[in-house]
């Protein structure tokens, strides 16, 4: 979300002195990083502020509860007097021109997702008695901001006035999210109150063009993670009632020489290959033309090297950076890059000259068909397993009790993962070249709580990761196991009941050499989940190649009729069953082999990939086939 406030300011500066002046609305939100209704409220409340620039500015406050807030550690001293001064005592909360969010939507008083387009509407309509036009600048080292403040009244007031000025970062962005509810990207958070919370006193009564000029010098603070994003909330507030009157903003200021490097292409988080080969884009954020920069790397542990770029790049263009290929090494992998001068000195913003992914690697050999996982030992995930973190500190991990005792399981926590968090539990590498038929078994437990809908995939690769296929998809409350239920779900001990079977196939799969099974949770703030007792299977037949090679399954494609030739096969009968690609059965018969062809009519199913499943009573065939129509 980028706020696009220079239509406000124009806004601001044509005002004159009039019998009233158009009202700019502010929006106040108290929120929190690990707060998980505030992950969920965010998003939507964003979006119908980004959609009103003209109309609404807002300041987040990042308070010092429920958890893990950097932000708020930063600057709590200038939030907690806000947070006194309007009584919150939870968050997600928002005021608007200094009045709670209505509780219009099944929600609470204070709920951001309560605040819809027509109350903005509506509170914009109101005129103000204050013209307020600010602006700010960067003195020549750009480590302080002068900020220039104009009150113009228009039309009589009187109340306990005072104005207080924010100075906000219009983005905050991550690359992990700081706190457990899985945001990483913020907007409007408050840096600094000048000259405190407290703000400025103003005069207790105002005539029509009655004027006050208000100056402040401002230190940017060390804390600040980019100053190319720092821009001033102000606005007018009557302390008796909390009403505010009137707010002001001014845009960021772009810097004279500052860069940025940040990926220049997405990174898979997951691969098989022994080598990365990482690139960065390079950005000319200031308004200086870039013709040099350094910026060194490396992976892991390793000694940085030093690229020197060199080139011409204009005020807001960018280029791509790339590096030789790195080595990787089985597990996590963290390669690094900062950028470290900008032509031939520091650069004046070192918040946005840093960029760190994360590769985990799985460069084992596949293991043949059976697999089976029961989580008994400690190592989590297990050897040759993989697990990928989709953002916030909540993810998959062991659980000391299984599906048959106190033996383990793979637990996911739902009761505490935000909504739209992702995370990946992805097997060993699984060789299915002979396998017949494979099948994926697992037990789960699970509840659920209503009204939030927990959802599990089962996706498999033959490309390590590069393309997923679902071939199972369950989401609640389907997906329980057990009654919905407010607190945090914990399986117990010795209550089979608790946990259901599932039985998925693989047939798809058959013959692939490199095969990886991922189990992906994907949270809607639920309840826990519980997975054990995992097996992949594919039973090989009794010299399969012989008899592989004796059955004709013709033609390939087909458009509704498939021959089966068994003329070489030395049994006098068979069961011949035809699936879909899911696993469903749609055809199943005996037949007598009399050494002619036999014919199968699937005229009535679909097109689609189908297999042909020939069985004798020592050994078993299967064939893919494709229908097309």
């Amino acid at each position: 979300m980028k706020k696009l406030y220079v239509a406000i300011a124009a806004l601001l500066i044509a005002g004159s002195i009039s019998a009233q002046s158009q009202r700019i609305v502010i929006a106040e939100e108290f929120t929190n990083a690990s707060c998980p209704p505030c992950a969920s409220q965010n998003p939507a409340f964003n979006a119908l502020l980004d959609a009103n620039p003209t109309k609404i500015v807002s300041i987040k406050y990042q308070t010092n509860w429920p958890g893990t807030d950097p932000m708020n550690a930063q600057t709590n001293s200038m939030v907690a007097p806000r947070v006194t001064y309007y009584g919150v005592t939870g968050v997600p909360h928002a005021v608007v021109d200094g009045v709670p969010v209505a509780n219009d939507c099944g929600a609470f008083v204070g709920a951001p997702a309560c605040l819809s387009q027509a109350e903005i509407d509506a509170r914009y309509a109101v005129a103000s008695p204050f013209d307020l036009a600010i602006t700010h600048a960067y003195n020549s080292t750009y480590d302080s901001i002068y900020i220039t403040e104009v009150i113009t009244c228009t039309q009589a007031v009187s109340g306990t006035l005072y104005l207080q000025t924010g100075v906000i970062e219009e983005e905050v962005n991550f690359l992990t999210a700081p706190g457990s509810n899985g945001e990483t990207d913020f907007y409007g958070v408050m840096r600094a109150m000048v000259p405190s919370s407290s703000g400025t006193a103003l005069a207790t009564s105002w005539t029509v063009g009655q004027t006050q000029t208000l100056n402040f010098a401002v230190k940017v603070p060390s804390y600040v993670y980019d100053k190319n994003t720092l821009a001033v909330v102000g606005f007018i507030q009557d302390n008796a009632s909390k009403a505010i009157q009137q707010a002001g903003f001014s845009e960021p200021v772009p810097l004279g020489l500052d860069a940025s490097i940040k990926n220049s292409a997405p990174v898979s988080a997951f691969s098989c290959a022994s080598t990365y080969s990482p690139s960065v884009e390079l950005k000319n954020i200031g308004l200086t033309a870039l013709t040099t920069a350094d910026i060194s790397y490396k992976i892991n542990t390793g000694a940085a090297t030093t690229y020197t770029w060199n080139g011409s790049l204009a005020s807001g263009a960018t280029t791509t950076v790339s590096f030789p290929a790195q080595t990787l090494t089985t597990g996590t992998n963290t390669f690094t890059a900062t950028l470290l001068t900008t032509n031939g000195i520091a650069d004046q913003e070192a918040g946005n000259n840093s960029y760190t992914a994360s590769i985990v690697a799985n460069l084992a050999a596949p293991v043949a068909a059976p697999v089976v996982e029961g989580f008994t030992t400690t190592v989590f995930p297990p050897l040759n397993w993989t697990r990928i973190n989709g953002g916030s500190t909540q993810t998959w991990s062991r659980y000391t009790i299984g599906a048959t005792g106190s033996n383990g399981s793979a637990r996911y926590p739902y009761y505490n993962a935000p909504a739209g968090d992702i995370d990946d539990l992805i097997s060993a590498k699984i060789d299915l070249t002979n396998a017949i038929a494979p099948t994926l078994t697992f037990k789960i437990a699970k509840a659920s709580y209503t009204g939030q809908f927990d959802r599990l995939d089962v996706v498999v690769s033959t490309d390590c990761g590069v393309n997923w296929t679902s071939v199972f998809s369950k989401t609640d409350p389907a997906l329980s196991t057990v009654p919905a239920q407010t607190t945090a779900y914990t399986v117990p001990a010795n209550t089979p009941a608790a946990w259901r079977a599932e039985t998925v196939s693989l047939s798809a799969f058959a013959g692939a050499p490199e095969v990886l099974v991922n189990f992906r949770a994907l949270s809607d703030y639920g309840n826990n989940m519980y997975i054990d007792d995992i097996n992949i299977t594919g039973a090989v037949g009794i010299d399969e190649n012989t008899f592989t090679q004796s059955v004709n399954v013709y033609p390939v494609p087909s458009k509704g009729i498939v021959f089966v030739d068994l003329s070489n096969v030395k049994s006098t009968s068979a069961t011949i069953s035809i699936t879909d690609i899911t696993g469903k059965l749609v055809n199943q018969f005996d037949a007598t082999l009399s050494g002619e062809p036999i014919s199968i009519d699937l005229n009535n199913q679909q097109s689609g990939t189908y297999f042909v499943s020939v069985k004798t009573a020592d050994q078993e065939m299967i064939r893919k086939i494709i229908l097309e129509k």
